[in-house]
Order: C-alpha cells, then sequence, then structure tokens
C-alpha cells in the first residue's frame, strides 16, 4: 500500500518475539500522509493480531499535521485494540504537544497511549532490550 504524496519515508515492522508493531515515519508529515500511515498501520495491524504498538518520530524533520486531523484521528477506532500499550515517539516540542492532544482527546478508546520524547523510553516503557523487528 503506498501514501498519497508521498514525502516521507515510512516503514512498518513488527517484533513477533516481544509482540510489537513499530511505525517508523521521516521527513515531512503532512495532514494527509499522517492519515494514510495510520490506515495502512491499521490494514498491517489485523494482520499481526493484537499487539503493542509504537510510533516513531524521531526523524521526522516537518510535522505539519493539523489540530483538525488529530481530532480526526482520536474519534477514530485506535489502530492497536484496548488493552495492549501504545508509544509515541515525540521529539519535538510540537509534535509532543500535538501527540499529546491525541492522547487527551482518545483517551476513552486509547487509555494505554503514552507519549515519550525519545525511543530508549519507549523501549523502557514496553520493556524491549533487544528488539528483532522485520518488515511487514
Amino acid at each position: 500500500m503506498g501514501l498519497r504524496g508521498w514525502q516521507v519515508g515510512f516503514v512498518l515492522e513488527y517484533d513477533a518475539r516481544n509482540n510489537v508493531l513499530r511505525g517508523t515515519l521521516e521527513g515531512i508529515v503532512t495532514d494527509d500522509i499522517l492519515r494514510d500511515a495510520y490506515a495502512v498501520a491499521a490494514h498491517c495491524a489485523t494482520k499481526c493480531g493484537p499487539c503493542r504498538g509504537l510510533w516513531d518520530m524521531s526523524a521526522v524533520t516537518n510535522f505539519e499535521v493539523s489540530n483538525d486531523v488529530i481530532r480526526e484521528l482520536a474519534k477514530d477506532a485506535p489502530i492497536i485494540p484496548a488493552g495492549h500499550m501504545r508509544i509515541v515517539v515525540a521529539t519535538t516540542d510540537h509534535q509532543y504537544g500535538m501527540m499529546r492532544m491525541l492522547q487527551m482527546l482518545g483517551e476513552t478508546t486509547r487509555p494505554d497511549l503514552h507519549v515519550v520524547r525519545t525511543l530508549d523510553e519507549a523501549y523502557r516503557l514496553l520493556r524491549l532490550e533487544s528488539p528483532e523487528f522485520r518488515p511487514v
């Protein structure tokens, strides 16, 4: 599945041993790109079955996502079902604030969503010591 207007790198990987689906975004992220990445990840998550999730935005150079799209995604069904930890790595203040907005608006459907600043923090929360991610 390709992403419309693709201006970023987007990789989905799965670590079967630790049961974690990881989406990595890099470059410029716009409303359409985030929507498309979300749809692709949701499709792939159904193939992996219930698992934990990790979005890594450490390599995003420009986060051009509107508040409206964050609200829209918060209303959508979560990619990872309730009861499974989800973590977003948001390194800049802007990304962090937008992801915290998603976390707050979606707290009833995403009670296990955490927003952190580094991949190391995410790995600690997920208790990942030697992840073995492979492309989905």
